[in-house]
């Protein structure tokens, strides 16, 4: 990477996007967690309407200075700075200004409130006594956020507002466990603790009860439409595609994913569909001794060793991964298994692994077996999270020397990246496990979907209800599964389909270095590691 340029163009820019992100980071300071800043801990932020509209301003005006700078100065990194800090900041004005999202949907501000707490829980998790004041504090902003929060409301999604009524009890569920885990760790009396968390659960329920009030808006509301989608792809993914272009190349794809899934499937069964062969796979599993965690202890051990030895990328010298058990106040809110990178300013960068065994508390051996079953094919699932995927990715790109570059977050790169991670665990053959190109296989196919369904709802051509049915009908989910799935999609606009296409961008560089000019996978993994996460079209652009 070049170092920072002299020219007055590149300069003001960069003054520009520190002041834009310190500023960001204070006027929010949840997002100031984020990103490990702990000046940020003790605030909950405002969730007033002129606070949202005070920070839209600041973005047009940002964005503004910016394109005012003549582009023929920028060239390789200052590029990438500039690209990323426009996309940044035009996604945003698209999203929180034009659609209005901070308008219509209630669970942005029950996120906010979840995620400030849970941040600080989850990152100080083995010693929260550096926080516990923080937590206490942000604690007490909950019904005045809440508060703030419904005056921004106007005209709700319904499917939102839903959404947001479920998302109440695992809130209450969160601050709930709060003067427990508290306990013994703050000062501060534990009567006024239980009072301070009892107001701020008061203030949870009364906020999901007054949502349901207000007068909804449409059903389909949360489509962007067409053109707004379309703006999106490009800003978000770096892709010049239109819906239509996007949705043909997931068809091809899902219709070779097909033929791929069935003749690996003839490997285990005749006529089986993947789907049922890999349900069969996991009833069948067991444990050694029934310990999931060392399970997934002794897999990303095991895992990091082979790619290491099989020499394909670079391992930081000061990365550290722990793999842990989610304690009880984390279990409604995390998937089998997660991981939770530290901020890019946080001086501790330790990430973690958690592990979602949710068969320790089953009440039958029968329930205990269905929840552990959940865990089938771990072994993707650490790669996915931990080595190489997401943990080194992070790690790296924590490292950046670059201000900018540390806070990309483009997710057509580090899922992409992900993807591509398990595309060389099969080719590596870094697991025994005779089911994993099978699985690999399965869920490109559920990514190839995903394309499909996030143009379908976004441009209007697809409904709510037939996103759900492709996706039991396409790829074996259960209704519930799905439903789950495409509430994601309806609100996160060109994530899902970021994660398929982000790996045929990985692959087209890949073909590029590896294949037509002879590079090494270590090299090419170190060089692509090197950017942060940008959309992989813009390092071409850029010429690096």
């Amino acid at each position: 990477m070049t170092g920072l340029s002299s020219n007055p163009s590149t300069q003001t820019f960069q003054a520009l996007a520190r002041d834009y992100f310190e500023e960001t980071f204070d006027r929010f300071p949840v997002q100031g967690t984020h990103v490990g800043l702990r000046r940020c801990h003790r605030r909950l932020g405002r969730a007033t309407p002129e606070e949202r509209r005070r920070q839209l301003r600041r973005q047009r005006t940002v964005l503004k200075r910016i394109e005012a700078l003549p582009w023929h100065d920028f060239e390789g990194d200052d590029l990438l700075d500039r690209l990323t800090l426009q996309a940044h900041l035009r996604t945003e004005l698209l999203i929180r200004g034009s659609f209005g999202a901070w308008r219509i949907n209630p669970q942005v501000y029950l996120e906010t409130v979840a995620e400030g707490l849970h941040l600080l829980l989850v990152r100080h998790a083995q010693d929260l006594r550096p926080v516990a004041a923080a937590i206490v504090s942000r604690l007490r902003a909950v019904p005045r956020f809440l508060d703030e929060a419904i005056e921004c409301l106007d005209r709700p999604i319904p499917l939102w507002t839903r959404l947001a009524g479920h998302m109440a009890s695992g809130v209450v569920d969160l601050i709930r466990s709060i003067p427990k885990v508290l306990k013994g760790v703050t000062t501060e009396d534990p009567e006024r603790l239980d009072h301070w968390a009892e107001q701020a659960v008061q203030a949870v329920e009364s906020y999901a009860r007054r949502i349901k009030r207000l007068k909804p808006g449409p059903d389909s509301g949360f489509s962007l439409g067409r053109e707004r989608f379309e703006t999106l792809i490009r800003e978000r993914l770096g892709l010049a595609l239109t819906p239509d272009e996007a949705v043909a190349a997931a068809q091809a794809l899902a219709e070779k994913l097909k033929v791929e899934l069935a003749r690996e499937a003839r490997r285990f069964h005749p006529r089986r569909a993947p789907h049922e062969i890999l349900a069969e796979a996991a009833h069948q599993w067991r444990l050694p001794n029934g310990d999931l965690l060392g399970a997934y202890r002794r897999v990303t051990e095991e895992i990091r060793r082979r790619f290491a030895s099989a020499d394909v990328l670079t391992f930081p010298e000061e990365e550290r991964l722990q793999v842990r058990l989610a304690p009880e106040f984390m279990r409604r809110h995390l998937p089998t298994a997660a991981y939770s990178s530290p901020g890019p300013f946080d001086p501790n960068q330790t990430g973690i692994f958690w592990i979602n065994d949710l068969s320790l508390r089953a009440k039958t051996p029968e329930a205990k077996r269905r929840e552990i079953e959940q865990h089938f094919g771990l072994e993707l699932t650490s790669v996915h999270e931990a080595y190489p995927g997401h943990h080194l990715q992070l790690i790296w790109q924590n490292q950046h020397p670059r201000y900018v570059r540390k806070l990309a977050d483009h997710a057509v790169y580090y899922e992409g990246w992900t993807l591509w991670c398990e595309q060389m665990a099969v080719d590596l053959k870094v697991s025994d496990n005779p089911y994993l190109k099978l699985i690999q296989l399965n869920d490109a196919l559920w990514r190839a979907n995903r394309i499909i369904i996030d143009c379908g709802l976004h441009t209007g051509a697809m409904s709510y209800r037939a996103a759900c049915r492709r996706l039991v009908r396409e790829v074996g989910f259960t209704p519930a599964r799905a439903r789950t799935d495409v509430n994601w999609y309806t609100a996160s606009p060109a994530i899902p389909m970021s994660y398929l296409l982000g790996k045929m961008e990985v692959l087209r560089l890949k073909r590029m270095r590896v294949d037509q000019q002879g590079w090494s996978l270590r090299r090419f993994n170190d060089w692509f590691l090197s950017f942060g996460a940008i959309p992989p079209s813009w390092i071409v652009a850029s010429g690096l």
